[in-house]
């Protein structure tokens, strides 16, 4: 598991190689545009050197709120920067630049499109909008690190959302972590090892400590706490989320498979608990059987209050709608889901008030 942010070498040698000189890392908000088969896309990147020697970054795009991210893998040795989206993974959005006074020029790549940037220095980064802590949770005799992000605002008492990751998915988890806790939501992030086999109970006894950690933390409401996972943790997270005491608040759930009755089952006991649970499919994610999931898991829950089963048609795993050309041969950019930042946050805000 990479952790943020890392050490960057940011030193050059002299001619005669006898000394080292420090380079100043390349800190700043720098904004600019890329531009695909004639369609302009507006980028800005934030550089932080949050310890000596450390650079931290985050990426958006103006036009596309959502599809911001923090760097998973970041590396400045001068004059290059490189970063991706997810360290290790194939897909993403990575970004290799040469730094040139204010400038950066580089290429930018989303998946197979690679567009080249010049990118301008135009100030000090950007606040983040929360602030971060790192702690350690302690479940089934490991010691495990985790991210917790408060926001950076003026309230006493925030619901919380744990969210439970697996190495594939820690990238979304820290993704989703970042956008809530703009928006109100201390969220804590604590990444499991990946499920072995149906026995195997890691998950379970993670989501149990994230809930009671977060719990206990000053900011956060205990009331109000509840938690997320994606895939194949789904039926520990929900099972976690019940047998909890007190149980959790509300649960999301991100492309879980439930199209046999026994897969469905695991997610029995939300609805006994009558706990408020939000389903989110990809209708593109081949990974899972997004029809019938939806429908059987629809099926096991309910029609409780605050429950709901959405499906994004046109989206892939990671909830974004790949770019394409539309019909007048125009390229439409990759972008999030239509509603799925807004659904997710609306259904949070009305299920914690």
């Amino acid at each position: 598991m990479w952790s943020l942010p890392l050490l960057l070498a940011a030193c050059s040698s002299d001619a005669g190689g006898n000394e080292q000189a420090q380079v100043s890392l390349p800190t700043g908000h720098y904004e600019g545009p890329v531009s695909y088969q004639g369609s302009e896309l507006r980028v800005s990147l934030d550089l932080r050197e949050v310890a000596p020697g450390k650079l931290q970054a985050d990426i958006s795009f103006p036009q596309l709120p959502g599809l911001e991210f923090e760097a998973g893998r970041l590396a400045y040795q001068e004059p290059q920067l490189r970063l991706e989206q997810q360290a290790g993974q194939a897909g993403g959005i990575s970004i290799q630049a040469v730094r040139e006074g204010d400038f950066l020029r580089g290429l930018l790549t989303i998946d197979s499109v690679r567009a080249d940037f010049v990118w301008v220095r135009r100030g000090e980064a950007a606040p983040r909008g929360f602030r971060e802590q790192g702690l350690t949770v302690r479940y089934a005799g490991r010691a495990q690190a985790a991210r917790l992000l408060l926001p950076d605002d003026t309230l006493r008492l925030h619901p919380a959302i744990a969210l439970l990751a697996v190495p594939r998915t820690q990238a979304a988890a820290q993704t989703r972590a970042a956008y809530l806790a703009r928006r109100g939501f201390v969220t804590l992030v604590l990444t499991a090892p990946a499920p072995t086999d149906a026995a195997d109970s890691s998950a379970y006894y993670a989501t149990a400590a994230a809930l009671s950690t977060l719990r206990h933390q000053a900011a956060v409401d205990s009331g109000r706490v509840g938690c997320w996972g994606r895939g194949s943790v789904g039926p520990q997270v929900a099972g976690a989320a019940a047998r909890a005491r007190p149980a959790a608040a509300f649960v999301v759930l991100e492309s879980v498979a439930a199209a046999t009755r026994d897969e469905a089952s695991h997610y029995q006991p939300l609805s006994q608990q009558r706990i408020p649970v939000l389903a989110l499919y990809a209708g593109l994610d081949t990974s899972v059987n997004v029809r019938e999931s939806a429908r059987r898991l629809r099926l096991v829950l309910g029609n409780r209050r605050g429950t709901q089963i959405r499906t994004y048609p046109q989206a892939a795993a990671d909830f974004v709608q790949p770019g394409r050309l539309s019909a007048d041969g125009q390229w439409q950019w990759p972008k999030p889901a239509a509603g799925y930042w807004e659904g997710l946050t609306e259904w949070l805000r009305e299920v914690t008030k």
